[in-house]
């Protein structure tokens, strides 16, 4: 029955190929809308090339945080715990705490370069009211990250302590 659940963990690589062949996409959109800048030097030099670089900056960082979420899971969820030891320590997701932090924080990063990108767009004219809502929402996802992290937060293997003396358990922290 173990063998059957941990082979399970296999499906997570599906998940992980999905999420890497959607940071492709993402990285050729990218490249796409910035290929598309250098043709607005010749016609529209001013907002249109500013813009097209931020989308397409907007668009190559969606596609970096893409894969690293994909590296995340298929070392966090596939790869045996005995292989993740050759890996640099900012490869290793050791639960689905640290996944949804990585989440929220990719959220958070693109919404900002969003933002940027649409007050570059809207740069000859005043802003609207409505333009504050991005970035309520930008500061609200980040507090709610921040509360997720202080409320679900526990040590790590690295920071937990046996008493060799009594068997008590105790935290680095």
């Amino acid at each position: 029955m173990i063998a059957v659940l941990l082979s399970l963990r296999y499906v997570m690589a599906l998940a992980s190929v999905g999420v890497i062949a959607a940071s492709f996409l993402m990285f050729w959109e990218g490249l796409l809308t910035i290929w598309d800048a250098f043709a607005y030097i010749r016609t529209d030099p001013d907002q249109a090339v500013v813009t097209a670089v931020l989308q397409g900056t907007d668009k190559l960082l969606f596609g970096i945080v893409l894969v690293i979420f994909g590296c995340a899971i298929t070392v966090g969820f596939v790869i045996s715990p005995s292989s993740r030891k050759q890996l640099p320590e900012w490869m290793v997701i050791e639960d689905i705490a640290e996944l949804k932090n990585l989440f929220f924080q990719m959220i958070i990063l693109y919404l900002v370069v969003h933002f940027v990108t649409l007050v570059a767009e809207t740069a000859d004219a005043m802003p609207q009211w409505n333009a504050l809502v991005l970035p309520v929402a930008i500061v609200l996802l980040a507090a709610a990250m921040k509360i997720i992290a202080s409320v679900s937060s526990h040590p790590r293997p690295a920071e937990i302590k046996t008493d060799a003396a009594s068997g008590d358990v105790t935290s680095g922290a």
